[in-house]
């Protein structure tokens, strides 16, 4: 067989790489499917935009939600002041020029100011830059070490010009240094002593002593006095916005916990709230007990909200996922993944305990927003499904009001939600309600929006198939190759092929993560002709209701796409005179756009011996192809000899073009892979699921190509030419041919990712062929050896030619 698209010998290579990279990509411990399976917004609490990045996320921070006004907010607050000390207006760039490009030209309008009124500055700025230059840097993967010799030299630097300035503003910044200083040069207990020595006694401390004392906690830290650094790093992130994020980060790069301890040291409430506060975002941990402190020190403290947004997050995986989520990356965290089912258990009481609290917070007057949560407490109901309790809890969210915007799409979002979960009947209130939701929340930024919608379409789509099925049970795609006479039933199909539509990525156009969305390529390439001959009925009805109107409309499909699908899925069935009638519907100019004008140009009637090669160039569009099929299939039968296996064989050559093998597939399908008949197989885990794909991929016509081949067959039956009947029993074996290929893709994801040895694979091949897939080379060896046609394809065919070799 011509070595092409892809080769027997080929197989294993294409498809073995094809599997690591699968393997790779979406291997256990790599890759998790719903690692972003959430439908409560954490935007719906009064978190600040700066913290933002504290929303609960599997991965270390929330990086999609973090802004770059939080740096900008570090470089200002310094700006500022420099800007206010030098005097004047003087734009931010020339200042941020000297701060962190170290500008020194006397053009510089904030280099000439300081000159004239602050000349001393100028010494500290350079002293500044030197200490920042000399800290090193790079990242993980190439790091800048620090020159420590030169960070003594300026540290000694710091401290005597320290000593010599007058200056408030001077003097504070070179005791920032010389405590930074010591810290980065790991003189831990020196840092503690310059801190006291130099910071402590600053009467008027700006924000330059609160990044001071963050450099003293990281000295605590490392010198083992944890409840210090707990206690130190919280007022840093309380007090002090430009130092906030890297607080914050010190314990949570470290694995830092709360401690009671850290508690000693708070001066009032304030700072020991603080601590709860800080604590509380921190991962990995039930934060109920801490953010019960947190609102009795300081209900109005801004991470209150933003806490029980974080709890339910975290917990809600276990009510709607199957599998851990991936935030483990060591061996002490691979054990959430090993305790997953446990913690599940676990979830249950808890998330009963943060029920209780958010109907209680709801009541408390020193809490602003009750509606968030009453809303809060309504989710948690809905995850441990009680409907009736979420609903009540829900009203009165929408009774007690709120002004923040987000809090509303919540409550809307758990109203479709609820609606998904309590329908056991569509009827058209239902469905209003229901239409107004998916307009809503459809191709949303956010994709916990996102993830809401896909699940509500896919409930409903489920609902639909079991209402068209008589039945609780039951799917669209199994059933619906049945006649029905009960008109409304068919809608029903039609609906949920639309709302199953309706979850793909292509459809549902967000430019955020979506976690369960589907392939609309996928949906379309596995729909029945039947489910679409339904889906056409209910677009083209006569009195269609609101709700089919504005379905259809969600989905942007129009007559073209539907009858273009739909005469895809008829000549997928090889139904070709029904295809003609459905691509007669279509606009002319479909069939020279894309996709067809690049797929469709090769002669779909035409398939060379060499697969190297390609057919000729192609006069037909879609619709006269399947106008030829119709021909020829009414032509044959009538016709006998030579002239009926010519037709019967051109027949064969346009069936086996539709298939993955040949030039036409794009009247079938949306898209081709080369990795497809294998990519599936490995991407199932199950292995009884794996069985059931085997199945599939053994009967599928269009891998098998078993229509072309009962028209070689004929062919070869009726040929009264040897040469003619050669070429149609080549034809078959090709086809034969086919179906090894896809066993042996099956084989390939048996025996799994090991190279085996080319050796033992080519015996394999020669024994399929000639047990179970050599019927038509073995009849072309014998039967037609004397052929100038054999001979001719033992010198084209390596395939065939290795079979006659070891026959």
């Amino acid at each position: 067989m011509p070595t092409s698209k892809p080769s027997l010998n080929r197989f294993r290579r294409i498809s073995l790489s094809i599997g690591i990279l699968l393997a790779f990509a979406c291997g256990p411990g790599l890759f998790d499917e719903n690692e972003f399976l959430s439908y409560f917004l954490p935007e719906s609490s009064n978190a600040q935009p700066q913290d933002k990045r504290y929303f609960f996320t599997p991965q270390l921070y929330n990086y999609d939600s973090e802004t770059e006004a939080d740096t900008v907010r570090q470089a200002d607050e310094n700006l500022n002041a420099w800007a206010a000390y030098a005097g004047g207006n003087v734009p931010a760039t020339a200042v941020a020029k000297v701060l962190y490009e170290g500008d020194e030209s006397a053009g510089n309008r904030f280099v000439s100011q300081l000159s004239r009124a602050h000349a001393p500055a100028l010494d500290y700025l350079k002293l500044a830059l030197q200490a920042d230059k000399a800290s090193g840097g790079g990242d993980i993967w190439n790091p800048d070490p620090a020159d420590t010799t030169q960070l003594t030299q300026l540290l000694d630097e710091a401290r005597t010009k320290f000593s010599a300035v007058d200056d408030p503003f001077l003097k504070e910044r070179y005791a920032y240094q010389a405590v930074k200083m010591a810290d980065q040069i790991g003189e831990h207990d020196q840092c503690l002593d310059l801190y006291d020595q130099l910071i402590t006694p600053i009467t008027r401390k700006t924000f330059i002593s609160e990044w001071a004392l963050c450099r003293h906690a990281g000295a605590a830290f490392s010198l083992g006095d944890t409840a210090l650094a707990i206690y130190e790093f919280a007022q840093v992130f309380d007090r002090c916005p430009s130092r906030r994020p890297q607080a914050e980060a010190s314990l949570r790069i470290y694995g830092i916990r709360f401690r009671e301890e850290a508690l000693k040291y708070a001066k009032n409430d304030r700072e020991k709230a603080a601590v709860y506060a800080l604590c509380a975002i921190q991962p990995k941990q039930d934060a109920l007990p801490l953010l019960k402190e947190l609102i009795a020190l300081a209900p109005e403290n801004p991470l209150v909200e933003l806490t029980m947004a974080r709890e339910i997050n975290r917990n809600e995986y276990f009510f709607l996922g199957e599998q851990n989520p991936i935030y483990g990356y060591d061996e002490t965290t691979k054990k959430d993944s090993i305790a997953f089912e446990d913690r599940r258990k676990t979830s249950v009481s808890y998330a009963d305990q943060l029920r209780v609290f958010a109907l209680d917070a709801a009541k408390n007057e020193k809490l602003n927003d009750p509606a968030y949560w009453y809303t809060a407490a309504a989710y948690l109901a809905y995850l441990e499904k009680d409907y009736d309790a979420a609903t009540t809890t829900l009203d009165k969210a929408e009774q007690a009001r709120t002004s923040n915007a987000d809090l509303k799409k919540q409550i809307a979002l758990q109203r479709m939600l609820l609606l998904a979960a309590q329908t056991e009947t569509i009827n058209s209130q239902v469905e209003n309600q229901l239409i107004g939701y998916l307009e809503q929340f459809g191709n949303a930024k956010n994709f916990r929006l996102n993830n809401a919608f896909v699940e509500v379409c896919q409930q409903f789509a489920r609902r639909y198939q079991q209402e068209a099925a008589g039945s609780k049970s039951g799917g669209w795609l199994s059933g619906c190759s049945r006649p029905n006479k009960d008109a409304g039933k068919e809608m029903t199909i039609a609906k949920s092929f639309l709302l199953t539509m309706l979850t793909s990525s292509q459809l549902n156009r967000s430019e955020a993560y979506v976690n369960l969305n589907s392939d609309q390529l996928v949906i379309e390439d596995s729909t029945s002709a039947a489910t679409m001959q339904r889906v056409v009925a209910f677009s083209q009805q006569p009195n269609p209701t609101d709700f089919d109107k504005r379905l259809l409309k969600l989905t942007g499909f129009d007559a073209d796409y539907l009858n273009t699908l739909l005469g895809r899925r008829l000549l997928a069935e090889h139904r070709y005179a029904e295809a003609v009638t459905a691509f007669g519907k279509v606009d002319s100019k479909v069939w020279s756009d894309e996709p067809f004008a690049s797929n469709f140009n090769h002669n779909p009637f035409e398939v060379p011996v060499n697969r190297q090669e390609a057919a000729g160039a192609n006069s037909y569009t879609p619709v006269q192809f399947a106008q030829r099929m119709v021909e020829l299939q009414q032509e044959a039968p009538k016709r006998t000899g030579d002239e009926a296996a010519k037709l019967y064989y051109e027949l064969g050559c346009g069936a086996y073009n539709l298939s993955w093998f040949g030039n036409s597939w794009i009247l079938v399908k949306r898209s081709w892979s080369s990795a497809e008949l294998v990519s599936s197989l490995y991407g199932q885990m199950k292995s009884t699921e794996r069985a059931q794909l085997e199945q599939q991929l053994i009967r599928n016509v269009y891998y098998s190509a078993q229509p072309a081949k009962v028209f070689f067959e004929q062919a070869m039956k009726a040929a009264r030419q040897p040469e003619l009947a050669a070429q149609a029993c080549f034809m078959a074996a090709r086809c034969e041919q086919n179906e090894l290929t896809v066993r042996l893709a099956i084989e390939e994801v048996k025996r799994g990712y090991a190279d085996f040895d080319e050796k033992e694979w080519s015996a394999l091949i020669r024994k399929l062929q000639r047990e179970q897939y050599g019927r038509y080379f073995s009849r072309l060896s014998m039967d037609y050896k004397q052929t100038k046609f054999q001979a001719e394809i033992l010198r084209e065919c390596a395939t065939y030619a290795d079979y006659v070799a070891h026959r």
